[in-house]
């Protein structure tokens, strides 16, 4: 009897045995799963920039890298370094996949804002007329009115166009200057502003010296000293170690009618005439770009100029600073395609 028991005992827990193990096994083999741990990823930091005019403009990123995760784990980011953003703010979501199946992801957003110009930082070289003075004189002295000059009324076109960009004109004008006395400045000022636009308005005491009458042979000489000094100033900007990629340079006005003053200060219309069809041949070959003032200025003489005939007043200088404010917008990208590599997120 005892052996029956045993014997039966024994045969219920096999059948237990081989139960469990029938039940174990019932969907096959016992898979492993996936090695190591599921793949990590971060994100660069939030990109915001002011963007050009226009409804979108190209921005580049560096895509994150895995880390973890069953290799190959590739990463895409939607939308994808180098696409074209649109103005306003856009989430780009970046998604690792490693070979397991399993997904890491992150975002981060870019946001293009305001108006861009590509030149923020300018120059303006030249005399008396740069420097602005106004052709009057308080107790035996020139006046310098300094909030009339051209560069300063310049300097607020640029801001209200370009608002938040950080513009900087800086006016560095020398009264009574010779033009080769300003060739020999230049070099210490381009080296002392890091200007990345050079705007020339130079010449005038040169010609006041000899031609306040008639083109004579003297005036020519002080012609072609006024155009050759700008070509060779126009050099000096250009070229290394300034390498400047923008020269303004700008004609001459015309006189005005001599109404009274120390001094008649008109220099001969064709003298002036000649000088500015020398500047507009010669200097675009040099790379420079021509700001046509004189026209401005005809039919306005007696409201542009100062008493004096040469120097401008208020609204002569508000002409030239326009002037220069058009040439700029002309010349200079306002939509550049922007190429930013962002700093990752630590």
């Amino acid at each position: 009897m005892s052996l029956l028991r045993l014997l039966a005992g024994n045969c219920l827990l096999a059948f237990f045995a081989l139960a469990a193990a029938a039940s174990a096994g019932c969907g096959g083999p016992t898979r492993p799963g996936p090695p190591g741990n599921p793949p990590r990823i971060s994100c660069p930091v939030d990109i915001s920039i002011r963007a050009a005019i226009g409804p979108s403009q190209p921005v580049s990123f560096e895509t994150p890298t895995a880390q973890a995760g069953t290799p190959p784990v590739p990463v895409t980011c939607a939308p994808a370094s180098g696409s074209a953003f649109a103005i306003g703010t856009t989430p780009v979501i970046c998604t690792a996949t490693d070979a397991s199946a399993r997904e890491a992801m992150c975002t981060f957003n870019v946001t293009l804002t305001g108006v861009q110009i590509a030149v923020t930082r300018y120059l303006a070289f030249g005399d008396s007329v740069t420097e602005g003075q106004n052709g009057r004189i308080a107790f035996g002295l020139e006046i310098v009115d300094v909030p009339s000059a051209y560069p300063t009324k310049l300097q607020f076109l640029l801001d209200g166009a370009y608002p938040n960009e950080g513009i900087v004109v800086s006016n560095r004008g020398v009264g009574g200057e010779d033009i080769r006395d300003g060739k020999a400045r230049l070099p210490d000022v381009l080296a002392q502003e890091h200007p990345e636009a050079l705007l020339l308005l130079h010449g005038y005491n040169n010609l006041l010296a000899d031609c306040q009458n008639p083109v004579t042979s003297r005036c020519s000489t002080q012609i072609e000293t006024v155009v050759e000094t700008l070509r060779d100033m126009v050099r000096i900007a250009r070229r290394a170690p300034f390498s400047l990629s923008y020269v303004f340079v700008g004609t001459l006005t015309p006189p005005g009618p001599f109404r009274g003053g120390p001094r008649d200060r008109r220099i001969a219309d064709d003298a002036i005439m000649k000088t500015n069809a020398e500047i507009k041949q010669k200097l675009p070959g040099e790379g420079a770009t021509i700001v046509d003032i004189y026209p401005l200025f005809l039919g306005h003489e007696s409201e542009y100029i100062s008493p004096d005939g040469l120097h401008p007043d208020p609204p002569g200088n508000d002409a030239i600073a326009g002037a220069f404010f058009d040439a700029i917008k002309a010349a200079i990208p306002q939509n550049p395609l922007l190429r930013l590599t962002a700093a990752f997120r630590h």
